[in-house]
């Protein structure tokens, strides 16, 4: 294999790690073994190559996991080098993180944290850099190393056909073109749609959710990527073939069945379009409040309304 060529790191994000199974997937038998799948398959995949981790943010869904879930990451999880997302900071707040489930596996030492502002050296010839939620993306400058240049970042990052609704032009691809100069590459975690592209030259993964957990995304593939010395990256596919997952439509029978005695088909129609665009509401709050004034009182009600708190 040519040097250019070499893989040298598994890039991956938004693990969301929870104690009880979406609804999408509330029929797998144990939902600890389904989560433990993906993270298994990173794992061989680490192993395969030789090579580290690094994860992009929101290892769990919740900042505030329980114990179980805790001693599960710990037990399942791959060594990584990492940064927190939203979902693992107290009320979105950086400067919270020691209070955190994530950073309680930063103290087992199952995750490495790549500092923001500060150059992680993850190999010999290989360098990261941390960009956590609230923190964006900076160009890099004095880039003459010889040594690879990767920013790992969690903010939401879109193209056309991987966004929600209105999703916010300044965070459009386009509008990365001098963010990423002086990178290499650059792994981008929050938005669960996974794509790759190229913007200025630099290639770019968004990672995509690793694991499936809404009905609307029965036909999504999750993946992950093989980081290549040249900066290219090889996106890997993961095996869901023992997930058992149910589909929009099997989602709606019962309750389709229990209101056509009513002839509220309508009804019913909407409801149906709820659970496809509830997630997309979700993240479209969490990133309003991000360009608001909203006092921490406020903050902190939403957030517990929204299951986020």
């Amino acid at each position: 294999m040519r040097d250019k060529d070499r893989v040298v790191a598994i890039v991956c994000a938004d693990i969301h790690l929870t104690l009880r199974p979406p609804r999408a997937r509330r029929h797998e038998p144990d939902w600890f073994e389904a989560m433990a799948r993906p993270l298994n398959e990173i794992g061989a995949l680490a192993s395969h190559y030789d090579v580290p981790v690094l994860c992009a943010g929101d290892v769990f869904d919740h900042w505030r996991a329980e114990p179980e879930l805790v001693n599960f990451a710990i037990n399942h999880l791959p060594r990584m080098y990492a940064i927190p997302g939203q979902h693992d900071l107290p009320l979105h707040n950086l400067e919270l993180m020691k209070r955190s489930a994530y950073w309680t596996l930063v103290l087992a030492q199952v995750i490495e944290p790549v500092i923001h502002g500060v150059a992680t050296m993850i190999s010999e010839d290989v360098v990261v850099h941390g960009f956590p939620w609230g923190k964006p993306i900076r160009p890099l400058k004095d880039s003459a190393s010889k040594k690879m240049q990767v920013a790992l970042v969690h903010d939401y990052f879109w193209v056309d056909g991987h966004c929600f609704p209105g999703a916010p032009r300044e965070h459009e691809s386009r509008k990365y073109l001098d963010r990423v100069k002086g990178y290499d590459a650059v792994i981008f975690g929050d938005n669960h749609r996974g794509f790759m592209t190229v913007v200025g030259g630099v290639m770019v993964l968004n990672c995509g959710t690793l694991m499936r957990r809404k009905t609307d995304e029965a036909e999504y593939e999750p993946q992950v990527g093989l980081l290549c010395r040249s900066g290219n990256i090889i996106t890997h596919k993961l095996n869901t073939n023992c997930d058992k997952f149910e589909r929009k439509e099997e989602d709606c029978n019962g309750t389709k069945k229990s209101m056509e005695l009513w002839d509220m088909k309508d009804f019913v129609r909407g409801l149906g379009e709820l659970e496809k665009t509830r997630f997309d509401f979700v993240q479209a709050i969490e990133y309003a409040m991000t360009k608001r004034v909203v006092s921490d009182d406020i903050r902190r009600i939403i957030l517990e309304a929204l299951g986020r708190g």
